[in-house]
């Protein structure tokens, strides 16, 4: 593989996706100590983690980004890029409970549906 091959593959939604998971466990470990100022960010991340599922789609609009594979690559690793920042999120919620299992089932949820949204949007523009 030559090397401007490899920087193509390198530049692609697994890298957005660590960097997120990295911020979300960041997120939560900031919020281990009272008084827990996070929880209400924490809360709605189950909106946040789908935004950044549709933001993963602009990906398509680098030239630099190898686009072979990519709907597959963005559906793989938004999917579980989102449950392990949904999981590392909601883990440092101070109040642990069935309102935080409802919060990342949604979240999934909406992650699944912005996938669809998404590659109907690229499947039509590109």
């Amino acid at each position: 593989m030559e090397k401007s091959s490899l920087v193509n593959w390198v530049f692609g939604p697994e890298i957005l996706w660590l960097a997120l998971y990295l911020v979300a466990g960041w997120l939560a470990k900031a919020n281990a100590q009272p008084p827990h100022s996070l929880d209400n960010f924490l809360e709605n991340l189950f909106l946040w983690v789908p935004l950044f599922v549709l933001l993963t789609f602009l990906l398509w609009y680098f030239p630099s980004v190898e686009k072979n594979w990519l709907l597959l690559r963005v559906w793989i690793v938004c999917l579980v890029g989102g449950h392990y920042v949904l999981e590392a999120g909601l883990r440092g919620h101070s109040e642990q409970g069935p309102g935080i299992g409802t919060v990342y089932i949604v979240g999934i949820g909406i992650v699944f549906f912005a996938l669809i949204a998404g590659s109907i949007f690229v499947k039509i523009k590109f």
